[in-house]
């Protein structure tokens, strides 16, 4: 797992991406509706935490 988030960081800050715009494009009608746009936030934030992770993993490599 290690060896793919650093290896794969520019795809997860890609995805991270993608996620954040579904959230920011999801319908917001009623209560349940804000739920499910969190939570797509969420997993957008867990995305770019990971991106971030393996940016730091991968520049420490290259010391």
């Amino acid at each position: 797992m290690k060896k793919f988030i650093s290896n794969r960081y520019g795809t997860l800050l890609s995805v991270g991406f993608l996620f954040m715009l579904a959230g920011q494009y999801y319908p917001d009608v009623t209560a349940t509706d804000n739920y499910i746009g969190a939570g797509i936030y969420i997993v957008a934030c867990i995305f770019f935490l990971l991106a971030l992770i393996g940016t730091i993993l991968s520049f420490s490599k290259k010391k």
